[in-house]
Parts: C-alpha cells; structure tokens; sequence
C-alpha cells in the first residue's frame, strides 16, 4: 500500500510555506504546543481524505490570507496497481530512484509514484487532483479512498462502524477484493439479510391495535387485512453508520477514550497490514504509561506501513530511536531530524527533546544547583525554566559535549555548565572552544576548579560552615569523616598546636578550603540532584551574604539564560 515519499503545505493554518522529503516508514512529530504538529497530520489526512467534500473555513487559510490559495501537495510511492493503469493515472507517474530522489520522468528501475494535490480557494470549494509537471486530472473520492489512510483522534466513533468511508467498510472492501468477490455493498447486503429476519418477527405485542385498525379501515372501504408491522427499509438502509461494532451488547463508542483509541489503530493495523498510511495525534492520550510504551513498541517494530504519531510524553520517546523522531518549530518550514549521538539523551532525559533550550549540566550536582537557581528565580519573581522551555540535563560526564553539539545542531539554545579540573574524564579547553564557536554558552570555573572546588573557596566562612553541616546531615560515611580527619592533621601541621580541636575549623586558608572542596568532589558529598539541590538552596537562601566574586557571577550566567535575567 501507498507510502509518503513528499510532502509540501501552503497557506495553511500556522504553516505558509512547508516541504520535507520522508525515507521512513515510523516518523514521531514533536514539538512545542502550537509548533503546527497536528496541522501536518491534518494536512495529509485532507489531502488523501475519502470523502467527496470537506469543511473548511477563512481560519484554516494562513493568517486568514484569502488571496492565496490552500495548497497540499503529497507524492506517494508503493500505490495501488489499479491507479497506475493508463486508464486511471498511469500518464502522470513519476519516479523514485534508490537514493530517495524524485524524478518527474520515471525509469524502469524506479519505483512508480503519483502527486496528489489538494487545492482551496476562497470560495471554500476543495479541488483534488494528480498532477505532473503542468498537467492534472481530478482524482475521485472514490480512487482516494484506495489509499487506505485514517487518522485516530479524539474523534474515533466512526471507526466503528461499518458506513462508507469508515476504515471498517474499507477493510471489508479489501477482503472482498482479495477473495475476488463482485464489488457490492456487503453492508446493504448484510441489512437486507437482517430485514428478512426482522419481518418474520410477529411483533405480536401490536396485534390488538393493529385488528382495530383494521376494521375501521374496512369500515371505510379499505382493505388492510394483510397489514403487518416491521421496520421501515429506508430507516434501516439509510443509516447503515447504525451497525457498529458491540463488546457483547454495548458499543465500542461507550468505551473508554484510551481504550476506543486502541480499538482504533487495531482497525486500521488490519486494514494496512501489508502496508499503507496511519495518522494519530497525541498517541498517548488516554494510556497509562506500560500501554502507551507498549502500543508505541508494537507499531516501530512491527507495523508493516508507514505511520505518523504526535506527542508530548516522554514515556513515547523511551521507546523509540533519534532517527525516528523529527522536531517541528513554529511555522516549520521543514522537519528537523535528531543526529544519533542522542540516543543516550533520548533513554536517560527524553523531557530535553520536548524544549526549546537546554542547559545541559556536567553531573547530578550541577543539575540539583540549577534547580535549587530555578526555585529562587520563581521566589524572586523572574520566569522559571518551564515558563522559557528550558530542560537541565545531565550529561553524566564524558558524553556533554555530543549532547550539546547535538542539540545545537537541530537549532536548540544550547548552555554547558561544567567544571574545569583536570580529571580523567574532563573537558579540555579545546573542547569548550570548539563549543563556543558554535554558539553554545558555556559556564565553567576558573582553570583546574570543580564545582565543590569553586563553591567552597568563595563563600564566606560562615556559609562554608553550613555547607559542612549539610554534608555531615546528608552522608555519616566514612568517607566525610576521613576526609574531615586529613584537613584537620593538614592543618595541625601547617598551624601546630595552636589549632582548634573542633571542626569546623575557625582558621580560614585558601589551602584548606582546596582541600575541602576536592574532598566534597571526590568523596562525592553531593553527588545526586536531591543533594545537589540542597547545596543549591543553602547558597541562594543566603544570596545576600555572598560577595561579589567568580561563584556569584557564574551563577548569574545561569539565570542569565535561562530568561535573560541576572540575579
């Protein structure tokens, strides 16, 4: 069955002016609300809709724009042989070579494609047609309705029943095609066949009625002695959309919208089991988060068509790979695709690829002081992360500078908030500048600081007695203890006897603070996000007490970002 090869819009709703070329048979739109997600999807379904006639209306222009026309412009490959006969469209095929290119003249080795375009006037009236270069012929609804394409939204209750244009009539078509039967109506002849068992019911209940009526009427001349009550065919025939699916003797369209969902696709998955065009909006609506990872699993691996899905949850994401997934921005002019470095980013922070800027972070400790900043910012009545779309990831270490590079890549406002030590797995300077020249706002440190490094020499002593204090509460290991131990003998040996015995210390010494900040780094005092957090909250509730040095600037730079604001 047909698959997508192009697709271009115009004029339509929040797109002017679109055109993206697929080679995949699963594609997952995502995006900000309003980015115009669904407005694709919506795109190809007019395009390719069954029906004779659509409703459209001035709002579905662009920019209410009336002067030019709605243009939708699809060309599909793998089509029905019916359409390609030269009796239907065969002198308007193209061609699609191995590398994915169009050819308006097709080879022998080329797989045969048609472009379907789908013209709106202002008068409203939708105009369907194949065209080639500058020819066209119209294409019937009929002819369109070969293509097998539906879209599940929040409005499926059609999709049960067995009407003309719902996919249940089609995938009925379909197997009287295959079992080469005569193309009637099964479903009129279906009702013909329950009429014939509903008039041999007695509807004895309206026998009493039924003999008065009766003799009245001989009374008047009228002969009404073969009189019987039945249901009327026009009633039954004229609404064949009234014979639908029941789970035992309730409808499916009582059904859950989870459920209905569900019942949907598995209609439509029937019905283009060799293949064809599925289109579902916000997959997840309605689904727990096992059912939607499931159904999401089930149509990636095992669909045979081509299927386009929207979503806002990360639990879809999990489930998918970056070369599956395509970003759609505000008025898209085309889809952007995810380089495969993401991967990892996709499995560990599949939230990131839903936002419009990212912080990503060197580790669950940087992550935690961004979130503790984003709290302050809200208290002190600036815009939150949320509010501007931004995600703080963590880039667990070594894999920061392929996250960044590829999110900066697909466009995305891109910031690195690292340290600057010389670890075995740190950043060299040539890495952060390679980052800044492709504009991605780094936050470092002064050179060979970490992050509990660069805290811990600049904050007043009393704030760095608390920063102990809140080590001590959050972790009784050893590991503190022995490092309190090798601080405390450095200093005896440096200060001799004249040293408190209690520690925190009272003496202050760029040394020893050093040497408590590469503790606090290596013993890992901090190295979660709820810890992390909790560092974070004890540096900004106490703003005011923190001089003007290299931390406070930093921190600034982050908040900077975020919405433009320094704290």
């Amino acid at each position: 069955m047909a698959t997508i090869h192009t697709l271009k819009i115009k004029n339509f709703r929040g797109i002017n002016d679109f055109s993206h070329v697929f080679n995949e048979n699963f594609i997952c739109l995502i995006g900000r609300g309003d980015s115009g997600k669904s407005t694709i999807l919506e795109a190809i379904s007019l395009v390719l809709s069954p029906a004779w006639n659509i409703s459209v209306y001035d709002c579905d222009f662009h920019n209410n724009n009336l002067t030019d026309p709605v243009i939708i412009e699809t060309t599909l490959k793998n089509l029905p042989d019916v359409l390609l006969k030269e009796d239907k469209y065969g002198l308007y095929i193209k061609g699609i070579d191995e590398n994915n290119v169009l050819h308006e003249e097709p080879d022998d080795e080329h797989n045969q494609a048609l472009t379907i375009r789908l013209t709106i006037h202002k008068d409203l009236e939708p105009h369907w047609e194949v065209v080639k270069e500058d020819q066209a012929t119209p294409i019937s609804a009929r002819d369109r309705a070969r293509l097998n394409v539906f879209m599940v939204s929040d409005y499926v209750d059609r999709h049960f029943s067995w009407s003309k244009g719902a996919p249940l009539y089609s995938l009925l078509k379909q197997e009287d095609a295959e079992n080469e039967q005569d193309e009637e109506d099964a479903v009129l002849n279906a009702l013909r066949s329950a009429k014939s068992s509903i008039d041999a019911h007695p509807f004895s209940e309206f026998d009493i009625a039924t003999q008065k009526i009766q003799k009245a009427s001989s009374d008047l001349g009228i002969d009404m002695s073969k009189t019987n009550t039945t249901i009327d065919v026009k009633d039954l025939f004229m609404k064949d959309g009234k014979v639908s699916l029941h789970g035992e003797r309730i409808p499916y369209r009582l059904k859950g919208k989870g459920s209905k969902r569900l019942i949907s696709i598995s209609i439509q998955m029937a019905l283009v089991e060799s293949g064809g065009i599925v289109l579902i909006d916000e997959i997840e609506q309605g689904l727990e988060p096992d059912r939607v990872q499931h159904l999401v699993s089930t149509l990636s691996y095992s669909f045979g068509g081509q299927i386009f899905i929207t979503t806002h949850s990360r639990d879809v994401l999990l489930e998918l790979y970056t070369d599956e997934l395509f970003l759609v921005k505000n008025n898209p002019r085309t889809l952007v695709n995810f380089d495969n470095s993401l991967q990892g980013c996709l499995r560990t922070n599949p939230e990131a690829f839903f936002a419009k800027k990212i912080l990503v972070c060197e580790g669950a400790t940087e992550v935690g002081i961004c979130r503790a900043l984003n709290q302050y910012k809200i208290i002190l009545g600036q815009n939150s992360a949320s509010f501007e779309g931004v995600r703080f990831v963590d880039g667990k270490g070594n894999t920061i500078i392929d996250y960044c590079k590829g999110f900066k890549g697909v466009g995305f406002e891109t910031a690195l908030f690292c340290d600057s030590d010389t670890g075995k797995n740190s950043l060299v300077e040539k890495d952060k500048s390679d980052l800044k020249a492709m504009g991605v706002t780094v936050v470092d440190w002064l050179a060979g600081e970490c992050l509990e490094e660069a805290i811990i020499l600049n904050v007043p002593l009393s704030i760095l007695n608390r920063i102990l204090e809140l080590a001590a509460s959050l972790d009784d290991s050893a590991t503190i203890e022995d490092a309190r131990v090798d601080i405390f003998n450095a200093v005896v040996a440096k200060y001799g006897n004249a040293c408190p015995s209690l520690f925190p210390l009272e003496i202050d010494d760029v040394k020893i603070r050093s040497s408590i900040g590469l503790a606090a780094h290596k013993g890992g005092w901090f190295k979660t996000v709820t810890k992390g957090e909790q560092l974070g909250d004890l540096l900004f509730n106490n703003w005011g007490e923190l001089t003007d040095n290299e931390l406070k600037k930093r921190l600034s730079d982050l908040s900077h970002f975020i919405d433009g604001n320094r704290l």
